[in-house]
């Protein structure tokens, strides 16, 4: 069963998308290790770790440049890459558990993958609007809410770049 706004058009199906049409990161990729002078994130083997995870493995000569993670970098840009939006008395009356429902899913999205982070929070009127680094996590943060507490839950996608948009409401 899909939430409501999930539905995949007839021309989209069965065609053969990008690999990746994420403009922050790289299709040549780096060659070398790296940490990323933002939030300390290790890019070793094609991949980005949290810093305390792979920095067992490596010595510090081992790190060849510093450079800017793609979510550091969407952050400085101010380019969020999932926009999610909750409203509703319901928000209103249970706002501490929903944020805290929040927060948790961003930890554990952050184990597997350093670069799916929170950019903002922002509370104006009866909503709440947060914008993270990854369009997944946004996703995720829309999905894991609907679960707790359901409501409505609306998945909007762009067809151009990696974007969501993300409504729930009960």
């Amino acid at each position: 069963m899909t939430p409501r706004g999930s539905r995949i058009s007839m021309e989209e199906k069965g065609q053969r998308t990008a690999r990746s049409t994420d403009v922050y990161i790289s299709d040549a990729g780096m060659k070398e290790v790296a940490v990323c002078t933002g939030c300390k994130a290790l890019y070793w083997n094609k991949r980005w770790y949290p810093d305390e995870s792979a920095s067992a493995g490596l010595s510090n000569d081992m790190i060849r440049s510093e450079v800017l993670c793609p979510a550091c970098h969407r952050m400085q840009d101010n380019n969020p890459a999932g926009i999610v939006t909750y409203s509703g008395e319901y928000l209103h009356d249970h706002e501490r558990e929903i944020l805290s429902t929040i927060k948790n899913t961003e930890e554990r999205a952050r184990i597997k993958n350093p670069l799916a982070r929170i950019m903002e929070i922002k509370q104006e009127g009866g909503s709440m609007t947060v914008s993270t680094t990854d369009d997944k996590l946004a996703q995720k943060l829309g999905r894991d809410i609907y679960k707790a507490y359901s409501g409505s839950l609306e998945y909007q996608w762009s067809r151009e770049n990696r974007f969501v948009r993300v409504n729930w409401n009960r």
